[in-house]
């Protein structure tokens, strides 16, 4: 039988598959507009995302200047985490000062951010309110927040157990007596009793001295313990011991009742030994902890893994914290 079409001046012989084929073409074009793109049940085929990144430095902070040199070291693992993982990345420096800077004027915001890095120093121990209420905003908002060495404590709940003198040689290494408020993303503290013995004469200490205990760290390793747990960032290394560069001193639990209005605080990895500057205090105290603040993501770690040279697994902790924060860790 022919179906004759004179409108279009088409013949074609009827086709038993004509409806299937139909409703098809009614799927294409009816499915997207009941399904927005926006309600995460999109179909993402052949995606290799593009990560923007921000490291964040602050000129107060007399460690960033020259720290600011691992920024090749960065780049190059995050070169091989492209590869390994399918991912593309962005990398922006944002830099403040007291009156303003990156940070302070919304470019978190403004550039469409999905994760901050702080690579340590000590600037988040006293900086701008304004600095502090930016990157909180942008973490409650989803945003990710990898905090390294000193800005594991920045995204903390604060220092507890200061040693007896301690603002002496806070004054002459910051010009500031008292620590302003950290971020309090994750419901634990720095447990500042493993700088008992650095800080044994508060009154002698200076500058030079900071900097004498700040050059070992390059040089130290020590082995964290990758622990199990229900956030599968480092499943790959679970009870894996992995020697990396030490850092700042260790994380412990904050207060209980703070549980009843914090997200639960999980312990990624532990110390299981030590290396100067630090004494046997640290074994067994936590060096890794992940855990979410609002919509965002947290990863606080007290150890350097992206600047232990020649050691492939620790680099890959830190790409696989790095992806996690930014939720773009395959399979979590």
């Amino acid at each position: 039988m022919v179906n004759s079409y004179s409108k279009w001046g088409i013949e074609t012989r009827k086709n038993k598959y004509l409806p299937i084929a139909s409703m098809l073409v009614i799927a294409i074009l009816i499915i997207p507009a009941i399904i927005p793109i926006s309600s995460g049940l999109s179909i993402k085929i052949g995606r290799r995302p593009t990560i923007k990144v921000a490291f964040i430095w602050q000129k107060w902070d007399l460690l960033d200047l020259p720290a600011k040199t691992g920024m090749k070291i960065y780049k190059r693992i995050l070169r091989k985490t492209e590869l390994k993982y399918d991912v593309k990345f962005k990398v922006y420096e944002f830099w403040d000062s007291w009156r303003g800077g990156d940070v302070q004027n919304g470019k978190l915001r403004k550039l469409g951010i999905d994760v901050v890095v702080g690579p340590g120093g000590i600037g988040g121990w006293h900086c701008p309110k304004k600095y502090r209420t930016e990157i909180k905003e942008f973490v409650r908002r989803g945003g990710g927040f990898y905090g390294i060495c000193g800005d594991s404590t920045f995204g903390s709940l604060g220092v507890v157990n200061l040693p007896r003198g301690y603002k002496i040689p806070l004054k002459r290494v910051t010009g500031y007596k008292e620590f302003t408020p950290m971020l309090g993303l994750a419901n634990v503290y720095s447990d500042a009793s493993a700088f008992d013995h650095i800080l044994e004469y508060p009154l002698w200490f200076k500058k030079a001295d900071m900097v004498k205990v700040v050059g070992k760290l390059p040089t130290s390793r020590v082995a964290i313990r990758i622990e199990p747990s229900n956030i599968p960032i480092q499943k790959p290394y679970y009870r894996d011991r992995v020697r990396v560069m030490l850092g700042n001193v260790p994380l412990v639990d904050g207060p209980l009742i703070y549980r009843l209005f914090m997200p639960k605080v999980t312990t990624i990895a532990v110390f299981k030994g030590t290396d100067d500057p630090y004494d046997m205090s640290i074994r067994g105290e936590k060096a890794i902890i992940a855990t979410t603040y609002w919509r965002g993501r947290v990863v606080l770690s007290v150890v350097h893994p992206e600047l232990t040279i020649g050691n492939r697994k620790a680099h890959d902790l830190f790409a696989r914290n790095l992806l996690w924060t930014a939720k773009e860790l395959p399979n979590t």
